[in-house]
C-alpha cells in the first residue's frame, strides 16, 4: 500500500506505531452511508507485525467534523486506530486480512461536543511523553514534537489545557535529565536511552497480552 498520509507515535499502553492511511475518508463502495479510509498500523520496533485496517466513519461522526480532509478528521482516524490497538480490537500479524475498525459515536460526546479516547492521569501523560521521545527520537536524537494536538485529543480532549500539559511534562522530564527540550520539541538523552529495556519490556508485555486475547478468542 502506498501511504498518502502517515503518523508515527506511541499508544497509551506503550506500543510504538506507524500508521499509514490512504487519505482521506471516502464513501464506502458498498453503497451504505458509511465513509471509510484504508490503512496499515505497524508496530514500529523494526519487526514485521502489522494490521491492515478499514476505518469506518459513521454518518453521525462525519457531521461533526469540519471536513473529511481536515486535521481533525486525521486525528480522529489515528486516535481511533491507537485506541483500538490498546483495547485489543486489532490483531498484529505478519500478514492477514483487512480488519474493520468503527469510528463511531462511542468516542464522541454530543453533550460536551468533543472526542474522548482516554482520560490520562498525570503519571500516564509522563510515561507517554517519555515513551514517545524514546521511540521517535532514539539514538539519533531526532527532535520530537511534544505539543501535538492529536496527542492532546487522544489523551484527554475534555481538558482544554492538555497541549500545555504535554509541554510542561516534557519540561519536567528535562529537569530530571530524561530529555532535552526546546520549546515544543524534545530529544532523547543518555538518561532516557539508558532505560531502553524498560520501554521495550512495556511494549513486549502489551504485545503478549494482545496475542493472548486473540488466541483465546480463536479457541
Amino acid at each position: 500500500m502506498t501511504a498518502d498520509k502517515t503518523f508515527s507515535g506511541v499508544t497509551l499502553h506503550g506500543f510504538p506505531v506507524r500508521i499509514e492511511l490512504q487519505w482521506p475518508f471516502h464513501r464506502s463502495e458498498g453503497g451504505s452511508d458509511w465513509f471509510v479510509v484504508h490503512g496499515t498500523i505497524r508496530l514500529a520496533d523494526g519487526g514485521p507485525l502489522h494490521a491492515d485496517i478499514a476505518l469506518n466513519l459513521a454518518q453521525t461522526i462525519k457531521e461533526v467534523l469540519p471536513s473529511l480532509e481536515s486535521d481533525m478528521a486525521f486525528w480522529v482516524a489515528v486516535n481511533t486506530a491507537r485506541k483500538a490497538l490498546d483495547d485489543k480490537q486489532i490483531e498484529l500479524l505478519k500478514s492477514g486480512k483487512r480488519q474493520p475498525v468503527p469510528v463511531s459515536s462511542r468516542s464522541y460526546s454530543i453533550r460536551h461536543q468533543h472526542f474522548t479516547f482516554w482520560n490520562a492521569t498525570p503519571q500516564q501523560v509522563e510515561e507517554f511523553i517519555a515513551r514517545k521521545v524514546f521511540w521517535l527520537s532514539g539514538p539519533a536524537r531526532e527532535p520530537v514534537m511534544v505539543s501535538d494536538p492529536g496527542d492532546a485529543q487522544y489523551l484527554g480532549a475534555a481538558d482544554p489545557n492538555m497541549v500545555d500539559k504535554l509541554v510542561a511534562t516534557a519540561r519536567e522530564l528535562a529537569t530530571r535529565g530524561m530529555v532535552e527540550q526546546a520549546g515544543d520539541y524534545a530529544r532523547a538523552t543518555d538518561g532516557l536511552l539508558a532505560q531502553a529495556q524498560a520501554f521495550v519490556s512495556t511494549k513486549d508485555r502489551a504485545l503478549e497480552d494482545l496475542h493472548a486475547k486473540h488466541a483465546f478468542e480463536r479457541g
